[in-house]
């Protein structure tokens, strides 16, 4: 079998882990403020906090809400923000940008 997602119903989406919740809570959006702002049904925007996938013109919509690129949505906000700072560094660059980070943040021990 493919990667390509089987659609059953064509009008839904394949479920796919995603980050709403946390985008709401970063910019400080309630479901109802979400719900009026898309002008999408609250009952539709609570299935997306319990989640369920938006659909492609959903997820548009909620990207442009949350100033960002809508395949940001399956990423946390913080890795979303690492991911556009690392976007087109050459490897070499990347590779150093991580050996600052370990070594003035290094991992604590545990346990």
């Amino acid at each position: 079998m493919s990667g390509t997602p089987v659609y059953i119903h064509r009008s839904k989406q394949p479920r796919r882990p995603h980050h709403i919740v946390d985008w709401a809570e970063k910019y400080g959006h309630s479901q109802a403020d979400i719900s009026a702002q898309l002008d999408v049904d609250k009952a539709t925007v609570s299935r997306w906090f319990s989640g369920s996938t938006p659909n492609v013109e959903s997820q548009a919509k909620l990207a442009a809400l949350f100033h960002i690129e809508p395949e940001a949505l399956f990423r946390h906000p913080d890795d979303d923000w690492l991911a556009r700072f690392l976007r087109g560094r050459p490897p070499e660059e990347v590779e150093r940008i991580k050996s600052t980070l370990e070594a003035a943040f290094p991992r604590k021990k545990t346990g």
